[in-house]
């Protein structure tokens, strides 16, 4: 069970961008690249840096408690739904990193 109020922000981090890796790799999977309607969040190709390592980073910099990233995936989540009438909203390998420091 994960108790969130005594849970090191590391582990968090590591289920957080297991989480996140998982819904990317099958939103990409099954939309493809987006080419026709890119979003302001869209990057030209992929970064080089893991969804893990990256919020390792921004945690070195940034106090991140477990309420600040679970109030992210709640905005990764309201985002995810949004793709139903903009399927290029839905989080893919070439956008999830700006989507996750705009939620920050």
């Amino acid at each position: 069970m994960f108790d969130i109020a005594h849970t090191p922000v590391a582990v968090t981090i590591a289920h957080m961008a297991e989480l996140i890796d998982t819904v990317t790799a099958k939103n990409h999977r099954a939309l493809g690249e987006v080419t026709d309607d890119i979003t302001p969040f869209h990057s030209r190709a992929i970064p080089n840096i893991s969804v893990h390592d990256y919020l390792e980073r921004v945690a070195k910099f940034v106090c991140l408690e477990n309420d600040s990233l679970l109030a992210v995936l709640v905005y990764i989540d309201r985002i995810t739904r949004a793709q139903l009438h903009r399927p290029s909203l839905a989080p893919s390998p070439f956008n999830i990193h700006r989507l996750v420091i705009t939620a920050i």
